[in-house]
């Protein structure tokens, strides 16, 4: 799936850099956000509503006037769950040049739990994993009078999948049988996916 995206968007790059080589090719947007949405199910089964942070930098190419590919890396929080989002997206633009544009967007990618510790003790391991990310998005951009960077207000769905391992540790001198699904030295493995649906607000700027 990697493979697939990184060949789609290099191949747009390809085809088009060649009629925007007098233009700015470097594009960036840099955005700060609330993730609202719903925590998991609660023992009653009723829902807790979360408000976290987000945020996120994208760095892309000019791949025609309206036209950005690049990517993004960020960093969101899921209740107690740090997770740094990294993707693949395009930027597309309408309007005038000076002007108010409307803007929307597309990442594709995955997040990863590299801030959450891994927590062992000489029974149990246990650790975060981050997984695929969706979020497409439409916004509205206000250039500044002075420069050329742009103020940009947006509104994003994203859909994060994390999973949460917790796995048993072998007995010293117990042997255990082998096993593809069961990593060397555990006697057994619990594991929790869980499926975030996010609405993002954010707020940054264009340069």
């Amino acid at each position: 799936m990697n493979r697939i995206l990184v060949l789609f968007f290099s191949g747009i790059l390809l085809f088009s850099l060649k009629g925007t080589a007098q233009d700015k090719l470097y594009f960036g947007q840099t955005e700060i956000g609330a993730l609202v949405g719903r925590s998991e199910e609660q023992w009653d089964g009723n829902y807790k509503r979360r408000v976290d942070v987000s945020l996120m930098s994208f760095h892309g190419v000019r791949v025609s006037k309206n036209q950005v590919v690049g990517f993004s890396v960020g960093f969101d929080q899921y209740n107690d769950i740090s997770i740094i989002p990294i993707a693949l997206g395009w930027r597309g633009f309408l309007g005038k040049d000076g002007k108010p544009n409307f803007f929307g967007g597309l990442d594709l990618g995955g997040g990863t739990a590299v801030l959450e510790k891994k927590v062992s003790d000489e029974w149990s391991k246990s650790w975060y994993k981050g997984g695929f990310l969706v979020s497409p998005s439409v916004g509205i951009s206000f250039p500044s009078l002075k420069s050329k960077t742009a103020f940009s207000f947006s509104l994003a769905y994203k859909r994060q999948e994390i999973t949460h391992f917790r796995g048993s540790l072998s007995s010293p001198g117990i042997q255990t049988i082998a096993s593809d699904k069961l990593p060397p030295g555990y006697s057994s493995m619990t594991e929790n996916s869980f499926l975030f649906r996010s609405l993002v607000l954010r707020l940054g700027i264009m340069y």
